[in-house]
């Protein structure tokens, strides 16, 4: 296993004192990536760390010199997309006082906002409160609400479609609409 994998499977597996070390031998690991195909192709550690709300892995590696706003992989592109899609809330703070751009594209024209409001694969439902914090976090740091997809979705639409009702709710607070509703 080439030494890159290793150091994303100690993040994805929780094992934040590891992985730190790992770094500590190995800095340059800090802007690596895997070279695998698929979905998951283009994922760097600030990505997996993001998406794990590991915020000490997160702040080393962007000491280090990982990019913030760096948009290679092929899933949700950015660290911000991944931490929010995950309603790491932590991670997400730590991405936007770093300098992430809040309204960066994260595919399709999607943003931290759509990814969150989507909540990642239990849909917002596995922990409400971390994807409402986090999407609160998104809108104070100038997420635009109404920003619309390539197809023309806006973040509510997602969160509707997703029974993401907590994001929902504070996308509301915002002035957020559906697309059909702001057309």
């Amino acid at each position: 296993m080439p030494e890159i994998d290793a150091f994303i499977l100690l993040i994805r597996d929780h094992r934040t004192m590891d992985a730190l070390a790992m770094l500590e031998a190995s800095p340059a690991l800090s802007r690596q990536r895997p070279d695998r195909s698929g979905r998951l192709h283009g994922a760097s550690p600030l990505h997996w760390a993001a998406h794990r709300n590991d915020t000490e892995v997160c702040r080393r590696l962007i000491e280090l010199g990982a990019d913030v706003n760096d948009s290679a992989g092929d899933w949700w592109l950015t660290p911000l997309s991944w931490g929010a899609d995950a309603g790491s809330g932590e991670a997400v703070e730590l991405l936007l006082a770093s300098g992430a751009d809040v309204n960066q594209d994260a595919i399709v024209g999607t943003t931290a906002l759509h990814a969150v409001a989507m909540g990642g694969s239990t849909q917002g439902k596995r922990d409400p409160d971390a994807y409402e914090k986090t999407a609160e976090l998104l809108i104070r740091n100038g997420a635009d609400v109404n920003r619309r997809t390539n197809e023309q979705r806006t973040p509510l639409d997602e969160a509707i479609d997703n029974g993401n009702d907590a994001v929902a709710n504070v996308l509301r607070r915002h002035g957020a609409l559906t697309s059909k509703a702001s057309s």
